[in-house]
């Protein structure tokens, strides 16, 4: 997953397809736009709000990503504040959950709908980022003249989205704000900080909905979802994020099997898994405080066998 967008042309009249811009998310979404939900690009538009019993309904389904992510929210938008960024918390229908701006934004948020219960989704607001971000499950950045209506062209978006412990799209979370292009010098680095929140969000949720099991990782995260797994007491494997289900190619039917770790990837050709395999073994050390023995039980494997692999990976 790409985390920078292509910086393409406006969108164009109703009935034209995007110009080239190659296979990025935000032709995609461009394309969808004219052939799926057809939307005008000039035309005007009013956002869904929900009503306050259906929001408090939506945010009781969300409240373990709310509850995480809050905290996420108010330290990204202290990092951001001095930069007229507010940030904003979706949830996977793309409904706005919880936000953070200045008090100077309130009546640009009030005209374009960036409150608690406005539905971003892509299908009706067209190009936008966290619409975007949950239809495609991946981060994006749209910068002036980026999103498909007209009257969104000065807001600058960052979205990224969140997975929940079974690997699913969770929500967004989403850094904007009315400069059009100001902020696109620092684009790689803002969305490189949105990320890593993103991730910690995704960690925080896996770790609560596997209280008790170990968390192992297979590698460093790249995107913007980490390689991690839960085994249990047995090293079986019970749980695995969005990031290393497709490293691994596991589904939630062969996660329900308790596949052992170490023998699935071992199994494997792919050089990349002996890389996650000593991934784990040093991970598992590490929780065992480098006790070989501990290690070795927490795997689900004889001590002489994690002696053996560890010779064969070049570990100490």
């Amino acid at each position: 997953m790409k985390p920078h967008c292509h910086n393409p042309a406006r969108p164009p009249l109703m009935g034209q397809p995007p110009r080239p811009a190659g296979a990025t998310e935000v032709a995609k979404s461009w394309q969808r736009c004219v052939s799926s939900y057809n939307l005008d690009p000039a035309q005007g538009w009013q956002a869904d709000v929900l009503s306050g019993a259906e929001l408090r309904h939506v945010s009781t389904r969300s409240a373990s990503l709310l509850r995480i992510a809050m905290p996420e929210m108010q330290r990204l938008f202290s990092l951001v504040q001095g930069l007229d960024f507010m940030v904003l918390l979706a949830d996977p229908d793309a409904t706005i959950l919880a936000r953070n701006i200045d008090e100077a934004h309130m009546g640009l948020c009030r005209r374009l709908a960036l409150r608690e219960g406005a539905i971003w989704s892509e299908s009706m607001a067209g190009t936008n980022g966290i619409g975007t971000a949950v239809q495609d499950g991946c981060p994006i950045f749209l910068g002036e003249g980026e999103h498909w209506r007209f009257c969104f062209s000065l807001l600058a978006s960052y979205a990224v989205p969140i997975f929940n412990a079974h690997g699913q799209v969770a929500g967004a979370i989403n850094l904007a704000a009315f400069n059009g292009d100001t902020s696109r010098r620092l684009a790689p680095l803002v969305l490189d900080t949105l990320l890593q929140s993103g991730r910690r969000i995704e960690e925080q949720l896996f770790r609560e909905y596997h209280d008790g099991a170990r968390v192992l990782t297979l590698g460093v995260a790249e995107g913007c979802s980490a390689p991690l797994v839960a085994i249990n007491a047995e090293g079986e494997v019970t749980g695995a994020t969005h990031a290393a289900r497709i490293l691994t190619g596991w589904t939630d039917d062969m996660i329900r099997t308790h596949p052992n770790l170490l023998h699935r990837l071992e199994a494997e050709e792919r050089v990349s898994f002996r890389k996650a395999e000593e991934n784990v073994i040093r991970s598992a050390l590490a929780l065992a405080h480098g006790n070989v023995t501990a290690t070795a039980r927490h795997l689900g494997i004889g001590r002489a066998t994690l002696y053996r692999k560890m010779k064969a990976l070049g570990m100490r």
